[in-house]
Formats: structure tokens, C-alpha cells, sequence
């Protein structure tokens, strides 16, 4: 059953680690499983903080979930070697679709998708720069569209301090 199939390969983004976290020099890294369920709560939130429209955050939080699943067949590849190989990202997604029926639009949300991806990316270099103390210019300049995406990332970077919530 394709169905089946399909949800073994999307279990293997829980064994797909963040390829840029190890190049930093993080023993064991997130998960692209990880950083997808964190980013579809941060594009949650900042679809209904924007619109005050539950079904927009249900998409935006949905989106988010797939926005790497094409990972399960092309890996996370470090943006370095992104220069020298050439991913088709857009067929990995339409053959892993296909045996649903299903093309999914998520062009009305993609705004805040790439600000919660970017977002997810801050808050876990916050984190790992308590271990590796150069993670933190991973977070450092990043811009963003929303502006709920702009007030959580300046509210982060004021802190600095994964803890202070404890």
C-alpha cells in the first residue's frame, strides 16, 4: 500500500539531522522531523497573530509541516553544497503527492512559512549556541516579512537565553 510506504518515508525525517548544524560542529543535531513540528507551530502563530483567521493558521501550520518533506528524497543539504549540486525539489514533492490524487497550493501562505522557517532557524541557534558559541550568527541579521515573525525574532534576540521560560 503507497500509503503506507509513504508514512514509513516520512518517519525518516526523524533520522535526517540538519546538515548545517553538523558542518557547525553540533555532535547531534535536530532533526528535519524536529525542525518541521517547530516550525508549523511558529507559522501557527504568526498566520493567526497576522490574519486572526484560524483557517489560514491551520494551512500555514500544515504547510509547514511538508515545507521539507521533499528532505525524505534529496536530503538536507548544507546551502554550501547547494552551490555545486543541482536538487529537484519540486519533482520530490509532486512523486511523493502523486499517490495521493492531491496538488496542494500553499502559495498564500508562503510568506509565512519562510518567516517561520527562519524564525525556527533563530530560536535553534539561540539554543545551540550554548554549546557552540558561533551558532549564534546563524540567528544574527535575519529578516523577516510579518510582522509577528519581526517581534518574536527581536524579542529572542534581546533574551539570548533558551532557559529564561524555567
Amino acid at each position: 500500500m503507497e500509503l503506507v510506504k509513504f508514512l514509513h518515508e516520512v518517519g525518516s525525517l526523524k533520522l535526517t539531522p540538519r546538515a548545517g548544524w553538523l558542518k557547525l560542529g553540533i555532535k547531534d543535531p535536530e532533526s528535519v522531523a524536529e525542525h518541521s513540528f517547530r516550525t508549523a507551530v511558529i507559522a501557527f502563530i504568526i498566520a493567526f497573530r497576522e490574519t486572526k483567521d484560524l483557517n489560514t493558521a491551520f494551512k500555514a501550520a500544515t504547510a509547514a509541516l511538508f515545507h521539507d518533506l521533499h528532505e525524505t528524497r534529496t536530503m538536507d543539504i548544507h546551502k554550501v553544497a547547494k552551490e555545486y549540486v543541482t536538487v529537484n525539489e519540486e519533482k520530490a514533492i509532486r512523486d511523493q503527492m502523486r499517490f495521493l490524487g492531491l496538488e496542494i497550493d500553499f502559495s498564500d501562505v508562503e510568506e509565512i512559512i519562510r518567516d517561520a522557517d527562519k524564525l525556527e532557524l533563530a530560536f535553534q541557534a539561540v539554543e545551540y549556541s550554548k554549546l557552540v558559541e558561533s551558532a549564534i550568527e546563524f540567528a544574527e541579521g535575519l529578516e523577516f516579512k510579518t510582522d509577528t515573525a519581526k517581534e518574536i525574532y527581536n524579542e529572542l534576540m534581546k533574551r539570548r537565553d533558551p532557559r529564561w521560560w524555567r
